[in-house]
């Protein structure tokens, strides 16, 4: 679920060219420039490579034998998550009808070859600092300004995402809907800053709790939710519950108060207990105040025969 790109000290960029000189040139103008490369000689392995590495933009030749850089182009614009990496053509063709072809197929810039090094440098910068700040507004608007999780938009984003997931793959998937106990009696007597402290700590716990490919959200308040990308056997989702219950029992170091805290869990599966984002995670809260009038400090699995 979590696209993780290969690591890279510098910025990405893919360049696709069938000419090997050409690549060579344009490796060593990156290397230069304080990028790092990732090279393909055609359409084909192009593809692969945006696949494999995840680039922060794309230079792509238009003229290659098999896949050209047009089809290419548009073919990396189908995958998950493409929209938001910057694809420039790179090419010897200049007419109306290119640049048309290239920007309709999804490129943001087209660069006419032979190259014009401080030109593509520039353009370089200013597509690189057009990503950030698009990166940024983003960030902010699907994660939680206080714990970095990401919030609810963000959540039913991903548990939609993982829900087609399931159906394709024809897996289980896990929701939990986590409560914390006691946390009004902190915000009450240690003060909101405490409070804030706290919310921050539990969201660094439970991250530590689930797996990589699991995503741990704050909804508001002291709700927190989990997608488990993968919860075939029932045993998997008590087990990474009551792994979360005993990292909340640690007591929690506030401004020099040493706090214990709790929380109540309900757990749904899918396709069990639900087959849309919106039932599992309604019966996910039903669950929980299961939990919590069990007496807190336990998960409850929703029982959709019981819940009738």
């Amino acid at each position: 679920m979590n696209n993780k790109k290969t690591e890279y000290k510098r910025p990405l960029v893919l360049v696709a060219d069938d000419d090997e000189i050409i690549l060579d040139i344009i490796a060593s103008f990156l290397e230069q420039s304080g990028y790092d490369s990732v090279l393909a000689e055609n359409g084909h392995e192009a593809i692969e490579e945006f696949q494999t590495h995840h680039p922060d933009l794309a230079l792509l030749d238009a003229n290659m034998p098999g896949i050209d850089g047009f089809k290419a182009c548009e073919m990396i614009r189908s995958l998950p998550g493409s929209r938001k990496i910057p694809i420039v053509m790179v090419t010897a063709l200049s007419d109306d009808k290119s640049v048309d072809r290239a920007f309709a197929v999804g490129a943001e810039d087209f660069i006419t070859k032979p190259i014009h090094w401080a030109v593509l440098r520039q353009r370089l910068r200013i597509l690189f600092d057009r990503k950030e700040f698009q990166d940024r507004i983003h960030h902010q608007a699907t994660h939680d300004a206080l714990t970095g999780l990401p919030n609810r938009t963000l959540f039913m984003d991903r548990l939609e995402s993982a829900i087609a997931m399931g159906h394709r793959r024809k897996i289980k998937l896990g929701v939990m809907f986590i409560d914390l106990d006691r946390f009004k009696w902190v915000n009450d007597e240690l003060g909101h800053a405490a409070g804030d402290l706290l919310l921050k700590k539990v969201a660094r716990r439970m991250v530590d709790c689930v797996r990589h490919s699991d995503t741990v959200a704050r909804l508001g308040g002291d709700e927190f939710t989990v997608i488990l990308s993968d919860a075939s056997g029932i045993e998997n989702p008590c087990e990474i519950a009551n792994k979360i219950l005993q990292s909340l029992q640690v007591p929690f170091n506030l401004e020099g108060h040493n706090v214990s805290i709790s929380g109540s869990i309900g757990i749904t599966l899918f396709p069990d207990d639900g087959e849309d984002a919106v039932t599992l995670l309604r019966n996910a809260d039903h669950a929980m105040y299961i939990a919590k009038n069990k007496g807190r400090n336990c998960c409850w699995i929703f029982d959709t025969v019981q819940n009738q």
